[in-house]
């Protein structure tokens, strides 16, 4: 399969050697590049005749240069079609990576350059973390593949995601990547050999991706994958296998409908032109997302997703746990559960403000705080009308008490069910 090389957020990949390398980057030269590789490359014939008849009147960029000129191409060819594969940027940093190395074939070396943006980005694995309950969390931001490195990330944050008793992948800044990183990522929830993809190529051979053998399974836990519009192309691709292939849940918003596969391309000594040069059709539905997206299982505005993922998780660990194991993860999931549809409290927010011991309440905006010992305050969080969390001890309850329609105490519950009663100070 040809290499394929993250280096954007919105580009995918690279291939074939460099075009129109004229010695000035005039608008006219810099055109006529563009429109012999869409006539050239572009998936849908109808569309690349249409996108070069739009781009036929000289006059529309005599003058313009840099971000102008390159401003100006990429409206016009938008203005046939909505493709967000399809692009002209002004980068001549880019433009020359790509054209000192082209890749002429499958076997070409990767450009040093990308190789070591590749280890910068750590293959595209932002970060990792734990959270209440025993949640493994991964933000992922790029499929990217073709080093050791992308590999090595991959491994490392599937063996930490391997600990968990849930597990949560956010794609929802990734812009997309390689179709290779994608089938690696999968193989970790589905068995050796499975069909994934076929991408239709324009001007080149079809491909068909199918899963790799994984040095170990994830399979058999809770997964939730977090998508955005944002969560494009190639994190499209996993999308539609963790729904179509149903080894795991997306929770937050359609992703971006874009997909097809792109090929990146020095125009002149300035440019880079996306061109998209093939179509990605999942091999288990036997259709794509272009233009129209991946929807998720469980609907959320995206910066409610981390949670609804959290409390979706924690009630599935709770049906199979039992004891105190499930006490302290119907606890979690309540917590999360109002984060992401809050409940109302019983009174407004400043009848429980006050002193309770050396404890401390107050009313900071739209939100109740508790503080003691000079620490810093943290938030409570309603999860019944007399009932908060803190969020910073998610396990703990603290219960209001109520006395001729006024707050006299405070219960807290830890979650070894110890209960510490706490007069309201008079002053409150």
């Amino acid at each position: 399969m040809r290499r394929r090389i993250v280096l954007s957020l919105l580009s995918l990949a690279m291939s074939g050697a460099a075009i129109g390398q004229a010695p000035a980057d005039d608008p006219a030269t810099v055109v006529a590049a563009v429109r012999a590789a869409i006539t050239e490359r572009y998936v849908l014939p109808d569309t690349a005749a249409k996108l070069s008849a739009a781009l036929a009147d000289p006059q529309r960029y005599r003058g313009l240069s840099g971000d102008a000129l390159a401003e100006r191409i990429d409206t016009d060819m938008h203005q046939v079609t909505a493709d967000k594969h399809l692009g002209i940027r002004y980068d001549p940093k880019m433009a020359a990576m790509l054209g000192s190395q082209p890749l002429p074939d499958d076997d070409a070396a990767m450009p040093p350059a990308m190789a070591r943006m590749i280890a910068r980005h750590n293959g595209g694995v932002r970060a990792m973390e734990v959270l209440p309950g025993n949640i493994r969390m991964i933000a992922y931001d790029g499929f990217e593949w073709g080093t050791p490195e992308a590999e090595a990330a991959i491994t490392g944050a599937m063996q930490f995601l391997r600990g968990g008793d849930a597990y949560i992948i956010d794609l929802r800044r990734n812009g997309g990547g390689s179709p290779g990183a994608v089938a690696a990522l999968a193989s970790y929830f589905v068995p050796a050999g499975t069909p994934l993809m076929h991408f239709e190529m324009r001007g080149r051979p079809g491909e068909a991706t199918t899963a790799p053998k994984a040095p170990f399974s994830l399979a058999g836990k809770p997964l939730y994958v977090l998508t955005s519009g944002g969560t494009a192309s190639a994190a499209e691709e996993f999308a539609t296998h963790v729904s179509a292939l149903g080894f795991g849940t997306l929770v937050g918003e359609r992703t971006a409908g874009a997909g097809f596969r792109n090929d990146l391309l020095p125009v002149g000594k300035s440019y880079v032109l996306s061109v998209s040069s093939g179509r990605a059709i999942s091999l288990k539905t036997g259709k794509d997302w272009e233009a129209v997206g991946v929807a998720p299982g469980i609907a959320v505005p995206v910066d409610r997703a981390p949670a609804a993922a959290q409390a979706a998780a924690m009630t599935a660990i709770a049906a199979k746990s039992s004891g105190d194991d499930r006490r302290e993860a119907e606890r979690l999931a309540a917590f999360y559960r109002a984060t992401v549809t809050p409940v109302r409290a019983g009174h407004p927010l400043a009848d429980y403000a006050g002193s309770y011991g050396e404890r401390r309440l107050a009313v900071s905006g739209d939100r109740l705080t508790t503080s003691r010992g000079g620490r810093a305050p943290s938030v409570l969080v309603p999860v019944e009308a007399n009932v908060m969390v803190p969020e910073g001890d998610p396990l703990s309850r603290f219960r209001f008490v109520e006395k001729d329609g006024r707050i006299v105490a405070l219960e807290v519950e830890r979650i070894d069910g110890t209960v510490e009663r706490i007069a309201r100070g008079t002053g409150a």
